[in-house]
């Protein structure tokens, strides 16, 4: 298997949680709003909500600062992390045109790309449209793996079949559009 960027699949493995989602979209609509509230407005507890505050901190999405007591989060992106700016702008691009009845879009997009091993596919699609088998020997993987895969990668958007050949293609979705660009071109 190629050399991966575990950035990536990483990052989308966070972003494919619900929760997750939804306390991006609360700092969206309130910037800087304690984990206390942002845990009630999601409905978690507060350990909770700051657990999962810190894995969208950890891939470069928030910023935390302390007024007084409590810890207080906004949207911004990291410098250090070069995926940040693009996705967070996607992101952000995402929650302020679409209701949060389709936040769950942002889960299912994520979730194409959040394993390696789908990251590999699409990579390969990106060069080429290819077969099942191809993709299976190319890639080294089982049919039963391959098939799960590619599952998701259609159910993302991030694939399509036709006439026994599975075609890359880019949903018309600005996080699909944001992630596509950071795979990048098959190497």
């Amino acid at each position: 298997m190629q050399n991966l960027n575990p950035t990536l699949w990483r990052t989308c493995k966070m972003l494919a949680g619900t929760k997750r989602v939804q306390l991006l979209r609360q700092l969206q609509e309130q910037p800087g709003r304690s984990v206390s509230d942002l845990g009630k407005a999601v409905g978690v507890k507060r350990s909770d909500a700051s657990q999962e505050l810190r894995r969208i901190q950890s891939r470069g999405l928030l910023k935390s600062k302390r007024q007084g007591v409590p810890l207080v989060y906004r949207l911004e992106a990291d410098p250090q992390v070069s995926s940040a700016a693009p996705l967070l702008k996607a992101i952000q691009t995402t929650l302020a045109s679409r209701p949060p009845e389709r936040d769950l879009d942002i889960c299912t997009i994520a979730n194409g790309l959040a394993n390696e091993r789908r990251i590999a596919i699409v990579r390969a699609l990106m060069a080429a449209p290819r077969t099942r088998s191809e993709l299976q020997t190319n890639l080294n993987v089982s049919a039963p793996a391959c098939a799960k895969h590619l599952r998701i990668l259609l159910n993302s958007g991030f694939a399509e079949e036709q006439n026994q050949l599975i075609h890359f293609r880019v949903p018309a979705h600005p996080l699909a559009r944001a992630l596509a660009k950071l795979i990048g071109p098959a190497k």
